[in-house]
């Protein structure tokens, strides 16, 4: 799950970078600053499921310990 969301990430910024750098208008910037908010929301729930991954092992161990 994380190494999807990280390579989607990553691609959505490079092709955000794509079309701006290549922007003949106005409708093409606004397609590249909507691939670079589509990326930080990848980003977001990349962090998001990290940590409620980590939280779980702790959990797992905790439960383990007190067993």
């Amino acid at each position: 799950m994380k190494l999807v969301l990280q390579i989607i990430t990553v691609i959505s910024i490079l092709a955000g970078l794509a079309i701006f750098s290549s922007a003949k208008s106005a409708i093409h910037e606004i397609e590249a600053f909507l691939l670079f908010l589509i990326s930080a929301v990848f980003l977001s729930a990349l962090t998001i499921v990290s940590t409620i991954e980590k939280t779980a092992k702790k959990l797992d161990k905790q439960n383990i310990e007190n067993k």
